[in-house]
């Protein structure tokens, strides 16, 4: 079952408020996992315990204030950083690898603290946590048996969920991550108009759903991922994100279950390894580039198909990637090596408006045609996620080599792929 909703709702400007105890939690593997617990500022008895699985964002400004506004309405918060209580490098290699068993144990704490007051609690996450959330919520199911499967859990909440492993090389199609179709939850969703995840999503319902979840999926108009906990919000993120606390009643409503409504995760899940991208300029099958035509920020159409009988270095970036931003210049002076009959390069600006883009140009140097791919259709043909992502596209329009991350165009193993190509 599925379920879309929309909302409006009111700004509270609220003081932020300090965690009043942490809360430490043995686990069988002989770590601890830290709960911070902030406290509603009034008790409010219907509200659930918001219990919220972060990436590293804790001690960001947005996020305390976010807090500060939860409690405000009444919700008791309890924040909980996994690679943080583990002493774990912040990557997301380290995320995938996460078992689950630290989300299992904060959410059987949450059921002996709830099954005391008669409250509900909500597990949240973002991003790749959210894999993790669903890892341990399976589980806290198969070691607790709550009713119905679910006990005290009112649903889970996840802000714009990477549930992928990442591709080995640029253009690989990203694989869910089995837990996804193994678990059963009462689950919303909720994703940018301009996140990465976008075109995917109809796959991350299919497969949730097809695990008996009851997915709920909400939309933030206008924003992209992370759009709330940003350090560079539009003012159209900064609007959406300034909405979270007033919404999150609304989404709860629209995605409660029935009570007699039953959640059996797998018993039996497929096991699997985080996959380790390679890096740098990768060798891939030769297959024929799929063909496009976006307009450049001056408005000029352009198709691939017309780059035929020239080497093409084709880019994927965004102006809010550092990398992205970094590698510009290597590319620019690679340009410069070859005439402009042999090579060329052209770039796909993932999602950023023209205006955005054009402002970009002003304080960046910029030798080559950047496309904009505003709704991510280009970018989901190639299956890009991860910025940069690059190809290197032979004269006779087949794909030959990929980069999944910045690397420095102008070295002498480039050049050398490229002068071979272009002799071919």
């Amino acid at each position: 079952m599925r379920i879309s909703i929309s909302f409006i709702s009111l700004w509270f400007c609220l003081s932020y408020v300090q965690a009043s105890e942490d809360i430490n939690l043995p686990l069988d593997s002989g770590e601890e996992v830290t709960v911070k617990v902030y406290p509603a500022t009034f008790s409010e008895p219907k509200k659930p315990i918001l219990i919220w699985f972060t990436e590293g964002y804790s001690s960001r400004k947005p996020f305390k204030k976010l807090i500060s506004e939860f409690n405000d309405l009444g919700y008791e918060f309890w924040q909980v950083d996994l690679l943080d209580s583990y002493f774990l490098e912040r990557t997301p290699t380290n995320v995938r690898r996460l078992s689950g068993e630290g989300v299992a144990a904060v959410l059987e704490y949450a059921t002996k603290q709830t099954n005391k007051t008669g409250k509900f609690f909500v597990p949240i996450s973002t991003g790749r946590m959210s894999l993790i959330l669903l890892r341990g919520s399976r589980l806290w199911q198969l070691n607790e048996h709550p009713n119905h499967g679910v006990g005290n859990l009112k649903q889970v909440v996840t802000f714009f969920p990477n549930f992928f492993d990442a591709p080995k090389k640029a253009g690989d199609a990203p694989r869910l991550f089995p837990i996804v179709a193994s678990t059963s939850l009462p689950i919303t969703l909720v994703q940018p108009s301009e996140g990465t995840y976008k075109w995917k999503l109809p796959h991350i319902i299919k497969a949730l759903e097809s695990g008996n979840s009851q997915v709920t999926v909400a939309s933030a108009a206008n924003s992209r991922d992370w759009y709330f906990l940003r350090r560079d919000p539009s003012d159209l993120e900064k609007q959406e994100g300034e909405k979270i606390s007033e919404r999150f009643e609304t989404w709860l409503k629209a995605g409660q279950v029935s009570a007699a409504q039953n959640f059996k995760p797998a018993v039996n899940l497929q096991t699997t390894t985080a996959t380790m991208s390679v890096k740098g300029l990768v060798p891939i099958d030769k297959r024929i580039a799929p063909n496009f035509e976006l307009s450049d920020v001056q408005g000029n159409k352009i198709h691939l198909k017309d780059k035929r009988g020239k080497v093409v270095l084709l880019n994927f970036w965004a102006s809010w990637c550092p990398p992205c931003v970094k590698e510009i210049p290597s590319m620019n002076r690679l340009a410069k090596k070859f005439k402009v009959d042999d090579f060329e390069i052209v770039s796909v600006n993932f999602k950023e408006t023209p205006e955005t883009i054009k402002a970009f140009l002003k304080n960046a140097q910029v030798d080559f045609p950047v496309l904009i791919d505003l709704d991510g259709k280009v970018s989901n043909q190639y299956e890009i996620f991860a910025f940069p992502s690059s190809f290197i596209i032979d004269a006779q329009g087949r794909l030959r080599y990929s980069v999944n991350s910045a690397i420095e165009w102008d070295k002498s193993q480039v050049k050398q792929v490229l002068n071979t190509l272009i002799k071919k």
